[in-house]
């Protein structure tokens, strides 16, 4: 999968944003036609997106475009507009079922082919953003081949919940969280851990970035492009840490090729488990271009 530490939300309807992502390092940019785009500047969004689509050069950042939900009257238009803009993944805000996802992968397939793009076609990344979602978390994520990844939408989340936005570090949220990770992961894909609003709290961010990374996120939603550094220096392995994996990794080699299935390292046992741990720490180091 991609390396998805940083998402970048750019609002659909401004074209001096969608231009000026091109110069900017986020690992994703989010083309929001959702939420960030007014009713009356639906149509206008969609033109634009896909205009920055084609004509901007895709280099290694991923270009998602965050489409309006399925049971909306925009969604059969954007579809129509973005997948022949050869976006790089699609999103899909509210999802709240299996059914749900069926439905949206039989469209975009529906849309693939009538612009001829080829198979497996685009990625899918998918929204939670109700307590019916997160129950059925795991089943949605497991609906199709293309899901690669959920990502949590604290704001509508605590809309349907009927509480005013709490810390995302503690309480409710923090509960949400971690059971969205767990459901993600039982369906082997990736989880994107929600907004931090604060733009201006950088430290704060950081802490939640951390927290994030901690609990098994792959990624965060960045508001703006001030945001972006704090979050890939969460989810970026430091030297120490992968020197100290590589120590791991080559121990548990050793005493492998000497018959053994455990050794120690600094006073500590370590097994295959913790050596899996440490396998997947380089992996995301490799990914992010560190080993």
């Amino acid at each position: 999968m991609r390396v998805r530490r940083s998402l970048l939300f750019v609002p659909g309807s401004d074209e001096r944003k969608l231009a000026k992502s091109r110069a900017l390092t986020a690992d994703s940019f989010i083309f929001d036609l959702e939420d960030g785009v007014a009713p009356e500047r639906k149509e206008e969004a969609r033109r634009l997106v896909a205009a920055s689509l084609r004509d901007g050069p895709p280099g290694s950042a991923e270009r998602a475009v965050r489409l309006n939900g399925l049971h909306s009257p925009f969604f059969a238009e954007d579809l129509r507009a973005i997948v022949g803009a050869k976006p790089d993944s699609l999103i899909f805000p509210k999802v709240e079922s299996p059914e749900q996802v069926t439905a949206i992968e039989a469209a975009v397939a529906a849309a693939e082919r009538a612009v001829g793009l080829p198979a497996p076609g685009l990625p899918l990344l998918l929204f939670i953003e109700s307590a019916r979602g997160l129950a059925a978390a795991a089943a949605i994520a497991g609906a199709s081949r293309r899901v690669e990844a959920l990502i949590l939408g604290h704001a509508d989340f605590c809309k349907d919940l009927g509480v005013r936005q709490p810390r995302a570090t503690e309480g409710i949220l923090l509960h949400v969280r971690c059971a969205l990770v767990l459901a993600a992961r039982a369906a082997g894909v990736e989880a994107i851990d929600t907004i931090y609003e604060s733009i201006g709290d950088v430290e704060g961010l950081r802490a939640e970035a951390e927290q994030a990374a901690a609990l098994g996120f792959a990624g965060k939603l960045a508001l703006h492009p001030a945001q972006v550094e704090p979050i890939q220096a969460a989810f970026t392995p430091t030297p120490d840490e992968v020197a100290y994996a590589r120590r791991v990794v080559e121990g548990f080699e050793g005493a492998k090729a000497e018959g053994r299935g455990v050794f120690t390292l600094d006073g500590r046992m370590i097994d295959e488990p913790f050596v899996e741990v440490e396998r997947r720490l380089l992996a995301r180091a490799r990914q992010a271009g560190l080993a």
